[in-house]
């Protein structure tokens, strides 16, 4: 179904677009529920410490009536005549103004008097204004509530068991400096809840609770939960003021988003817990409408990559039909033509290169025709070296039986030297080897000039056992010769040197003539034509090649050259063979005896 290049594309765009539609649908579904979470655990967090400052507030105002009340002369009197007088009329009195302190605040539920000695309470109430026989466990969590903190406290109400009340208590002190009695403050928990956290719930799943700083519930909606630890709380310890406490489970595994605010003054907490997908509820709708434009968005762009790949894919089917002509054989085919794009461009490409394959096969085929001329024509000049070999050498022992030794030896040099410049076996030879072909090149150019040059050999004894190409010194000897020397001027010295160093074979020739410019010099690095004098008919510039070929950037030639003289110099690999003397059937101790001293230098 998808073998052709138009289908495959298709779906490849469908694909591409179908996952970037998703991704970004995806991506924008994630940042909308975190920005909508982030502004409503913002907005929460703002009604939660309106709710605590607002809490904190009448607290403070709560714990100030509590501390004047307990320093009021007028309660400390009538307390004192109640102890000393035993006088009802007393705790009428005292109620009087414990009333009188409740009406100061409207969410101060009532006012307590506690009477340690007579084990008993006088209230701000209209009933009972006054109760006895407290009980000495009641008295002493009042008593050591007084004496904790200044932070209100949960107890649970003295008068009323079943209800809980939040109370300040503050010593009132005797003249002689003993406390008499505490004034306690009461707050009752349902008017707190309904106060301030009733509103937050707001139905559904959210849940508001009023915390201590030990992490118990001061206030909460299920009046059993009261006094008891929030859960939550529990396991993060105290934690202090947090806007957001996400990854929590709720006991039956809902994500939940907790929000908390701790008021400064009381130490209070508000926690408000709300499932989050009551939070995200309006934005769930939304994904059906994103899925709707998802497959509507896929559907415009299937319609579309229809649309483009056949006006794309009609000039690249024209193309592979050209192509598929061409390799059963129409090389005469061309392609139509029809667009400017790089399908065009890679079809007009193609027919030039059609043309270029005809105009080949055209100048191969008249080559070949040339070429079989060539070799006839060769077979009827042809002439072995061998046949010329057998020749020279007949001439050299004529001349030798005839007395003619000079000859006989020059015959012999010449020889030895077209051997090794036709001979194709073996490209590479011994310095020594070399140096050896080149001195039967010197004696014959010595006899072409009648002896006017003069060749100095300075080899180093290390260089003889390098190896190099065949034939690279001599090139560079026929160049001082022909145009470096100056036979003239007396100006006929070369010197062809030698040395090893750090591993490179650095060979010279130089001359003392007439020298050479720059623009010569680079003439003679660079010329590509056969030469048409000399021995080998190759010049510097083919030493350098053959250089470049063998070494790369490790063979290279160099030039100077002034008024006195021009020095050539080939730098390449110091290779070596042990034995190389015996394996080349070359001896040292023959070529001393027949001339030459130990630096090679011509005797």
């Amino acid at each position: 179904m998808f073998h052709s290049m138009r289908s495959k594309m298709i779906l490849a765009m469908l694909v591409v677009t179908g996952c970037a539609v998703v991704l970004v649908t995806a991506m924008f579904y994630q940042k909308s529920a975190g920005m909508i979470e982030e502004d409503y655990v913002e907005n929460l967090y703002g009604r939660l410490r309106q709710m605590g400052d607002a809490l904190d507030e009448s607290l403070k105002e709560i714990y100030f009536l509590t501390v004047q009340a307990s320093c009021d002369e007028k309660i400390l009197a009538g307390t004192e005549a109640y102890l000393s007088e035993g006088e009802e009329q007393d705790l009428t009195e005292l109620a009087k103004m414990l009333r009188d302190y409740s009406g100061r605040h409207s969410e101060a539920g009532c006012f307590y008097l506690v009477i340690p000695e007579k084990q008993m309470i006088v209230t701000s109430l209209e009933y009972p204004i006054y109760h006895k026989e407290i009980s000495e466990e009641k008295l002493d969590e009042i008593e050591k509530t007084g004496t904790a903190s200044l932070t209100p406290a949960l107890i649970k109400d003295p008068l009323r068991e079943q209800d809980h009340i939040l109370v300040f208590v503050s010593p009132v002190e005797a003249d002689n400096g003993g406390i008499c009695a505490y004034v306690m403050s009461c707050l009752k928990e349902r008017t707190l809840y309904y106060n301030y956290l009733d509103n937050l719930e707001g139905g559904g799943t959210s849940r508001a609770a009023l915390l201590d700083e030990n992490g118990r519930i001061v206030s909460a909606k299920r009046l059993e939960h009261v006094g008891m630890y929030y859960p939550a709380e529990q396991e993060q310890g105290d934690a202090g003021t947090q806007k957001d406490r996400e990854g929590q489970k709720s006991g039956d595994g809902r994500d939940m988003i907790f929000v908390q605010y701790r008021a400064d003054f009381s130490g209070y907490s508000f926690l408000l817990e709300r499932e989050k997908n009551e939070v995200l509820a309006d934005l769930r709708e939304i994904r059906s409408y994103l899925a709707v434009i998802l497959l509507a968005v896929l559907g415009c762009v299937a319609v579309l990559m229809v649309v483009i790949t056949k006006a794309m894919y009609q000039p690249l089917k024209r193309l592979t039909e050209t192509m598929g002509q061409v390799s059963r054989g129409g090389l005469e085919c061309r392609v139509e033509l029809t667009t400017k794009d790089e399908i065009g461009l890679l079809s007009g490409e193609f027919n030039d290169m059609l043309d270029h394959i005809e105009d080949l096969i055209g100048r191969l085929l008249q080559e070949e025709m040339l070429k079989k001329d060539a070799e006839l024509e060769a077979l009827q000049y042809q002439i072995t070296p061998h046949f010329m070999y057998n020749t020279l050498n007949s001439i050299k022992y004529a001349a030798l039986l005839k007395g003619e030794d000079e000859i006989g030896g020059l015959l012999e040099d010449f020889i030895e030297l077209l051997q090794a410049s036709i001979n194709k076996k073996g490209k590479f030879v011994t310095v020594a080897e070399e140096i050896h072909f080149l001195k039967n090149y010197m004696n014959l150019q010595r006899m072409r000039y009648e002896e006017e040059i003069v060749v100095d050999y300075q080899i180093q004894q290390e260089a003889y056992a390098c190896f190099l190409p065949r034939l690279m010194l001599q090139p560079l000897v026929e160049n001082a010769i022909l145009h470096g020397l100056d036979l003239r001027g007396k100006r006929n010295r070369i010197v062809i040197g030698g040395d090893v160093e750090e591993g490179r074979l650095k060979l010279w020739v130089q001359d003392y003539g007439r020298g050479m410019s720059q623009e010569q010099i680079a003439r003679l690095l660079q010329e590509t034509h056969k030469k048409e004098k000399g021995l080998s008919g190759i010049g510097v510039a083919n030493v350098k090649e053959r250089l470049r070929l063998y070494y790369g950037d490790a063979g290279h030639v160099t030039c100077v050259s002034s008024d006195a003289g021009t020095k050539i110099c080939m730098y390449l690999p110091a290779y070596r063979e042990q034995n190389q003397y015996a394996l080349y059937g070359f001896d040292m101790q023959k070529e001393k005896e027949q001339g030459y001293d130990q630096n090679g230098d011509c005797g």
